[in-house]
């Protein structure tokens, strides 16, 4: 008994209180899960990253229509420089020097008849051919052009003479709708007889 009272003397001597065994292992006060502002600004970053991805994938998905429109348009003006140079005899001639594609051509009667065509004949059946590409034939229900139009901005193909440069332009024009508003989009070649 006399040590235990002889300690209790000295740690008041010396000013210190002995601290109680709960007290000398106490160990700071920490938080348990996680707090609603946490989730928060995890749900508005992971909102914002699914919104620019999803802008992402549409902006490609235009871009992969725009693509191909493109290359249909290259499609149709190769297929038509490709007829005309083939077409030797109408290329020096006037046969291709003003055509424009639309609707309602046939082919001339040297191809039904199965007779031999004039190389003007070849030059009709080729506009024919190029027409069929953006212009349903009659009777079709379930035409799809190569080349998307509007209203203000007609899908066309084009072929045209420049007299002072001995060149012909083999143009088509198309129509992209772009942030709401339809924009006229083209390609032309030139071909040399």
């Amino acid at each position: 008994m006399n040590n235990s009272l002889n300690v209790s003397k000295i740690s008041s001597v010396s000013g210190r209180h002995a601290p109680p065994a709960a007290a000398a292992v106490r160990q700071p006060h920490r938080q348990s899960g996680i707090g609603l502002l946490e989730v928060l600004v995890a749900v508005i970053l992971l909102s914002v990253g699914f919104l620019a991805a999803a802008r992402m994938q549409v902006q490609g998905m235009r871009f992969s229509q725009d693509a191909y429109t493109l290359s249909q348009a290259k499609f149709m003006v190769l297929d038509m420089t490709e007829r005309m140079r083939v077409n030797r005899d109408a290329l020096k001639g006037d046969a291709y020097k003003a055509m424009t594609t639309r609707s309602g051509t046939s082919n001339p009667a040297c191809i039904a008849n199965e007779t031999p065509c004039t190389p003007a004949d070849i030059a009709t059946a080729d506009l024919h051919a190029w027409s069929q590409n953006l212009y349903a034939p009659d009777g079709a229900s379930d035409f799809t052009p190569l080349l998307p139009s509007s209203t203000g901005i007609p899908a066309t193909g084009t072929i045209t003479y420049d007299a002072a440069e001995g060149a012909y332009s083999v143009a088509v024009q198309w129509s992209e709708t772009l942030d709401g508003s339809d924009t006229p989009r083209s390609l032309s070649v030139k071909v040399f007889p």
